[in-house]
């Protein structure tokens, strides 16, 4: 047991010497504040383009890093389409709103796999329809019910210096 008394007391005096005391001296510096500086902001002005060079449609280019747009265009995947029909006789219809159709000597020949609307009317139609931007002309097949046989044909062609919504009005 004295073993194991001793053993306790040397090993509290190894840990109250190894921890270490405070010291009363006052000659030690307080530590150093740090001075943090305000970021100086500048501002960076656009560059001015003076010189507007307008595209060539009928240039030849190397490479894609040649070629200049125009500055009226707009990378827009689709564009939107009011589309209205006035119904005079209040027949009801049957109206299809197609992009593959051919327009030849034997007449309108329309792929209605290609059809954006498709609906039936007992009136009038109005309505806005989202078009691919690749789709410059659409076919607007009018069935009446009474007389299926003899289909009603418009063509639609898009303005291409329209701004906004386009319109496709059959009367």
């Amino acid at each position: 047991m004295k073993l194991t008394n001793n053993t306790s007391i040397f090993i509290i005096c190894l840990l109250m010497v190894g921890c270490g005391g405070g010291s009363d001296d006052s000659s030690t510096p307080d530590p150093a504040v740090a001075v943090v500086e305000e970021p100086v902001v500048a501002v960076v002005e656009p560059p001015v383009v003076t010189n507007i060079v307008e595209p060539d449609p009928n240039a030849i280019y190397d490479s894609t890093a040649e070629l200049i747009v125009s500055r009226k265009f707009l990378l827009k995947p689709e564009y939107a389409l009011a589309v209205s029909y006035k119904n005079d006789g209040d027949r009801n219809a049957y109206l299809s709103i197609c992009t593959d159709f051919t327009d030849g000597e034997e007449g309108i020949k329309v792929n209605y796999n290609s059809c954006l609307l498709r609906t039936s009317i007992e009136s009038d139609y109005a309505g806005t329809l989202t078009v691919a931007n690749d789709k410059n002309r659409l076919v607007m097949a009018i069935w009446y019910f009474d007389d299926m046989k003899n289909p009603r044909y418009e063509i639609w062609e898009n303005d291409l210096n329209a701004k906004g919504v386009r319109t496709f009005d059959v009367n």
